[in-house]
């Protein structure tokens, strides 16, 4: 029996078509949200969310809902029970638990 190696790199992407996620900044510099979610988005073509006290970044990969989040408070007392509320307020549904992004 004659085994291949494992690791066969790939002349093209397996899905060119899919929307990629945004990429990871280079080391050293700051990484923009502190807190990431899934959500479901009312009219969810119009991907610009505004809430209040808050900076949020959408992109439209996510396993559960339309978009996943990452969001920045203004007021560095803001958290994730607050981050919620906002997005109610706005009409964005957030599936599961408001995580806080992992520092590497």
């Amino acid at each position: 029996m004659t085994l291949l190696p494992s690791l066969i790199p790939h002349p093209a992407p397996v899905c060119p078509a899919l929307p990629q996620p945004p990429l990871l900044p280079a080391s050293g510099s700051t990484l923009f949200g502190t807190l990431i979610v899934e959500a479901v988005v009312p009219g969810s073509d119009d991907l610009e969310l505004n809430a209040p006290g808050w900076e949020l970044r959408t992109w439209p990969v996510a396993r559960l809902g339309d978009v996943t989040l990452e969001a920045r408070p203004l007021d560095p007392n803001l958290g994730p029970a607050e981050l919620r509320r906002a997005l109610e307020a706005i009409g964005v549904t957030a599936l599961g638990p408001i995580r806080e992004r992992r520092r590497t």
